[in-house]
């Protein structure tokens, strides 16, 4: 419903657009453009995302929702977070005549939208929905089964070395590769941008830390009894992170991949406490024993935020990384996510094809 919705979508970034930062919008224009139909901000010229920003193509930046409805959108998305949490009135304005066009609403606030009377009120009256992407229903409120045991599904997950490694790049990017090639894959999507773009998901961050296991397996499940053979999921925050190693711990725990695919930063060298990040090495061992205790699973490649890299210093870091580690390290958004794809099919034909190994290390000799 998410994504039928949200086809033709207004991007309300009202004095915010930039570069950097408003991770959802720009997320938006990076990845999903063609649902794009213009975004909001009365302070830049009207011209295109590309020309404004470097990327979002002919995206127009219009002054107004009036001027925006020109373009025939059929929802808005909030993608700004206003200081303190709380919307501006201004902003709830600019709701309102959302609503009033008949636009359905995608907030990926932390105020829950749908608990605001005047807007829902507003929003039944014109027959829109509300999609408050950090929201938790009920049926995510939910210990772990450990379905896991019974279930016949291909699931990766993406893990980091810290956070804002470019998990959900990576993931979307094989996904991407995936549904080129033909194969029956979902994106799990695990925060508001992840969901947005892929229409489907639960906002960890936002579930109860009992439940959060629980809420993970049971958007895989679903995913699994709709009939997908490989399940991506889209990873947070990493185990090494003291600051939100729950998160990471959780979706691991959740998920029981079968494979994982680490995301790592090359220039960086330590993480926002200014602690030193573990090698890529012991991350691998560290991700691997973690989920061992349960299954066996394996690292299979490595995904690479290279941002800040050139391009002669992307190829030099990847072949270091190969060198160090034996695997496969490319940057899915700059090159292209078929060289893990490759990686995790590799790993999948031995995986369910013979009795399975006891250990990670067994597992990794039959594999590579």
């Amino acid at each position: 419903m998410l994504r039928q919705q949200t086809e033709r979508m207004v991007l309300l970034a009202e004095g915010r657009l930039s570069s950097i930062g408003m991770r959802m919008v720009i997320a938006a224009l990076l990845y999903i453009p063609d649902r794009v139909v213009a975004v909001i901000d009365s302070t830049k010229e009207r011209k295109t995302a590309q020309e404004i920003i470097g990327f979002g193509g002919d995206t127009p930046i219009v002054h107004s929702l009036e001027e925006a409805l020109a373009f025939a959108p059929d929802s808005l998305l909030i993608g700004i977070t206003p200081l303190g949490g709380q919307l501006p009135e201004s902003w709830k304005a600019v709701i309102r005549e959302a609503i009033g066009a008949g636009l359905h609403i995608a907030s990926g606030l932390k105020q829950n939208l749908g608990l605001d009377a005047e807007l829902l009120y507003l929003a039944r009256q014109a027959g829109v929905q509300i999609h408050d992407l950090r929201a938790v229903t009920a049926s995510h409120q939910i210990r772990a089964q450990g379905s896991w045991r019974r279930r016949n599904v291909n699931t990766i997950l993406t893990v980091g070395t810290d956070s804002n490694t470019g998990k959900m790049t990576t993931a979307l990017m094989m996904h991407r590769e995936m549904l080129k090639r033909g194969m029956k894959a979902a994106f799990v999507g695990t925060g508001p941008t992840g969901i947005l773009i892929g229409g489907r998901g639960i906002a960890i961050e936002a579930v109860t830390s009992d439940f959060l296991e629980g809420a993970i397996e049971f958007e895989v499940d679903r995913a699994v009894n709709e009939g997908f053979e490989y399940v991506i999921v889209e990873g947070q925050s990493a185990i090494t992170n003291c600051g939100n190693a729950a998160i990471a711990l959780g979706l691991l725990h959740g998920t029981m991949p079968d494979a994982m695919v680490l995301c790592h930063q090359p220039s960086r060298s330590e993480d926002g406490y200014g602690l030193p990040l573990p090698t890529l090495k012991r991350s691998i061992e560290l991700h691997e024993a973690m989920i061992g205790v349960f299954k066996p699973s394996v690292v299979t490649g490595i995904g690479l935020n290279s941002m800040d890299l050139n391009r002669e210093e992307l190829r030099l870091t990847e072949a270091s990384m190969l060198k160090e580690t034996g695997l496969i390290a490319v940057d899915p958004l700059r090159e292209s996510a078929s060289p893990l794809v490759d990686a995790l099919m590799k790993h999948f034909e031995t995986y369910r094809r013979v009795e399975l190994p006891q250990s990670a290390s067994e597992i990794r000799d039959r594999t590579f």
